[in-house]
């Protein structure tokens, strides 16, 4: 297994014998647990032990399926969640055997293999954090493998550690749910509900770049609510246990949406989009550009710098040089916006994701100029 073969965000990544060993040890983890949990419950292991090759089976085919239509190889947990419960389920109905039950224990086995799954993101870099004042660190050699190149050496918050810690919590609920005999579908109503809130907040941690999103939120985010509200209309239609506080958490996590959007749509400076990696990587490709530009024109610190600018898909538009200061020189960047005014606000924000990807540690001054015009100075870049 690669480092990819957990989220479609991990990117082209190599080999990684860190994550290789998590992903087995997931994968043996949530077979033990699974055929454990059956016989405990006096159920047919014969049965858990024809699931497990079927889920695989779904979850190979998937991969190469996705692969076909999209031309590279994209695993998205969420997906596959989804597709192993369905193929389950209808499997147990071709096998005349309750669902339920069966599907209590393999939502457990599948949670189990995802908390392995994202320490071993959490090595590797893959499905990693935003910029934070703490956390998890990576080198070059991360980046030669697939990490995002322009985090190199910034702490970044260890999002892929806490959601592992919340779905083995799960794991460990659900587990003494069934070691107490509680009725057929609450362990898998629990963990659709609870990891779905977890992982509805868990995606404004997020800094992999590849990540999609649609109407400012991302799709697992979209998908969490799908699934939670699916979860609650079946205890609605006694088709699942009922249990009041899921519907209590769905509705929560509606008004969150709500109020994220309202909250949103009424402040001045749009920091959500800005901030959002996919922007971010567009700044870094854009420092990127102005340096290598810089290289090839032989530019040195005896003289100002030929000025390039480039825009963003936000309409900020950003221009660097070199401007020369007793041999250290200090980098120049021209802020504006072709769409809009940019105010103080908004400049600092774009100021504060430069200094970050810059690294810098100098001075930063930021200037407004006429017309809409900031210009920010970084010392010792």
């Amino acid at each position: 297994m690669t480092a990819r073969n957990i989220e479609s965000h991990c990117g082209n990544r190599r080999d990684s014998s860190s994550f290789r060993t998590c992903g087995l040890g997931g994968i043996l983890a949530a077979c033990g647990l699974t055929v454990i949990l059956v016989i405990y419950c006096g159920l047919s292991p014969w049965v858990m032990l024809a699931i497990i090759p079927v889920a695989i089976l779904i979850f190979l085919a998937l991969v190469m399926a996705t692969k076909i239509v999209v031309g590279q190889e994209r695993i998205i947990y969420y997906h596959h969640e989804i597709a192993v419960l369905a193929g389950t389920a209808l499997f147990l109905k071709l096998l005349h055997r309750p669902v339920l039950p069966y599907l209590d224990i393999t939502i457990l086995g599948i949670g189990l293999f995802l908390a392995c799954g994202r320490i071993g993101c959490l090595l590797v870099g893959c499905c990693h954090g935003r910029p934070f004042r703490w956390g998890v660190r990576y080198g070059a050699e991360h980046a030669n493998a697939g990490f995002t190149p322009y985090y190199v050496g910034m702490p970044l918050f260890p999002v892929q550690a806490v959601e592992s810690l919340w779905a083995l919590g799960i794991v460990a609920t659900g587990t003494l749910m069934i070691i107490r005999g509680d009725a057929p579908g609450s362990v898998l109503a629990i963990y659709v509900i609870v990891y779905g809130f977890g992982r509805f907040c868990f995606e404004f941690l997020r800094g992999d770049p590849a990540r999609p999103y649609f109407l400012g939120f991302s799709e697992a985010q979209w998908i969490s609510i799908i699934l939670m509200s699916a979860t609650v209309y079946g205890e609605a239609a006694h088709e699942l246990p009922l249990a009041r506080w899921h519907v209590a958490v769905t509705v929560l996590v509606v008004l969150m949406i709500i109020g994220v959007a309202v909250h949103r749509h009424l402040r001045r400076t749009p920091t959500h989009l800005l901030l959002r990696p996919q922007h971010v990587r567009e700044i870094a490709e854009v420092l990127s550009f102005a340096a290598a530009t810089q290289a090839q024109t032989g530019a040195t610190l005896a003289v100002v710098s030929q000025v390039h600018v480039a825009t963003t898909s936000l309409g900020v538009q950003i221009s660097g040089s070199l401007i020369p200061d007793g041999g250290l020189g200090i980098s120049h960047y021209a802020l504006s916006c072709c769409n809009r005014t940019m105010t103080p606000d908004f400049a600092w924000a774009v100021a504060n994701v430069i200094c970050r990807l810059r690294h810098s540690t100098g001075g930063v001054e930021l200037i407004q100029g006429s017309r809409g015009v900031f210009h920010l100075l970084v010392a010792g870049r």
